[in-house]
């Protein structure tokens, strides 16, 4: 009797020993588990961090496509401290903004600026093209002696000892056009483009000029582009303007031998 009971009072002294070691184990964290449990956060941040990024990149993307280098030459119709309405050669209205980091430049030594800008003044201006707005973020403003002018109309008269010809266009008006040294002449026909010239240029025939106007001279052009059409009979509206203006101008033996109507 007495060693069963010895027996189970060793029993109940092992099972009690067991279970105070076990919860020791259970309360008392390892150096390993300790390492382990934060690591979910830091991912979760990188993630966030990335698209972030992600929609900065997209977003700068949009803006690149969005906006775009752009040069202006018209004339002033109107301006403020931050903005200049201008009108280019084909007399479509443009919209200029100013800000502080819009430089003024000059060829002497004035102060320019946008209180010296008036109505009627030519200025050339680079800067960035906002493509949904329309308008121009002016970067450089600078004055220019003329803007370009493109003429379509007939050859009315020519020249050959001055290199000059008389241009009617539609609005019955006609220009004295001045071919130079430095002008490029192309003749276009049946949708080819070939090298040109002056002496290749015949009265009655349909032609584009662009060039500016000189400044010493009135309805004189100085070229620096042309383009003649010898297969492209001129419009309805450019006979009858060059028909108006034969009548209204006599007509003379030039030095080509042609009947050329005089203008000058």
């Amino acid at each position: 009797m007495k060693k069963i009971l010895l027996t189970i009072v060793a029993l109940f002294s092992i099972l009690a020993l067991s279970s105070v070691s076990s919860f020791a184990v259970t309360i008392t964290p390892s150096p390993t588990d300790a390492k382990i449990s934060p690591t979910i956060a830091p991912n979760s941040v990188d993630e966030s961090q990335i698209e972030k990024i992600k929609d900065l990149v997209a977003s700068r993307v949009a803006e690149l496509k969005l906006v775009d280098k752009k040069g202006i030459l018209g004339t002033v119709k109107n301006s403020t401290n931050t903005q200049i309405n201008l009108t280019n050669h084909k007399n479509l209205e443009a919209s200029i903004d100013i800000d502080e980091l819009t430089k003024f430049q000059t060829d002497n030594d004035k102060s320019f600026g946008i209180s010296d800008i008036k109505k009627g003044d030519v200025l050339s201006i680079i800067g960035l093209y906002n493509k949904e707005t329309k308008r121009l973020l002016a970067r450089f403003v600078e004055r220019a002696t003329s803007i370009p002018e493109n003429i379509e109309g007939v050859v009315a008269g020519k020249d050959t000892r001055n290199f000059t010809m008389d241009i009617v266009g539609v609005d019955e008006k006609t220009k004295i056009v001045d071919v130079q040294s430095s002008t490029k002449t192309t003749s276009y026909d049946k949708g080819v483009s070939t090298k040109s010239g002056f002496s290749k240029i015949t009265v009655g025939e349909r032609i584009i000029i662009v060039g500016f106007a000189d400044p010493k001279i009135e309805n004189q052009i100085n070229t620096s582009r042309i383009i003649h059409f010898p297969n492209l009979p001129p419009s309805r509206k450019l006979i009858n303007a060059l028909n108006i203006s034969k009548e209204k101008t006599p007509v003379s033996t030039g030095s080509a031998g042609k009947l050329q109507p005089i203008t000058r």
